[in-house]
C-alpha cells in the first residue's frame, strides 16, 4: 500500500480532494526524517522503506493539527483536545541505526 494510501485509510479520506496537501505533508515528514539521519554529513536521498511507519505518524498529526498550529490543547464545553509535539527523537532509536555517527559507535570495548 502507498504512503498517501494508508495516510487517507488512517484519517478517513476516500476522495482526491486532499491529496496535494497530503503529499506535501509526505513531503515534509520525509525531509525531516532525512536531516534527522543525514546530520552527521551522510547524504542519504532516499528514505529507507522500514521508515515509513515514522512518515505515516508525523503526516497523520501533522493533517489532524491543520488549523490548530502552535497549540498544545484547547478545550470546548466538555471536549478537549491535546496535540502532540512532532518530536523525532520519540523515534531516535529507530533513527539512529541510520545515522554514521551511530555506526561508529557500535560494538568494541570501551576502557575507562
Amino acid at each position: 500500500m502507498e504512503i498517501l494510501d494508508a495516510i487517507k485509510l488512517r484519517i478517513g479520506i476516500k476522495d482526491t480532494v486532499q491529496d496535494d496537501l497530503i503529499n506535501e505533508l509526505i513531503s515534509d515528514a520525509k525531509s525531516r526524517v532525512l536531516a534527522y539521519i543525514n546530520q552527521d554529513g551522510a547524504v542519504n536521498s532516499t528514505l529507507p522503506a522500514n521508515l515509513d511507519y515514522i512518515v505515516k505518524d508525523i503526516v497523520v498529526r501533522m493533517y489532524n493539527a491543520i488549523g490548530d498550529e502552535g497549540k498544545k490543547s484547547s478545550s470546548e464545553g466538555e471536549v478537549s483536545n491535546q496535540w502532540l509535539t512532532i518530536d523525532l527523537s520519540e523515534w531516535a532509536s529507530d533513527l539512529d541505526i541510520y545515522r554514521d555517527s551511530f555506526k561508529r559507535r557500535r560494538g568494541g570495548f570501551r576502557f575507562l
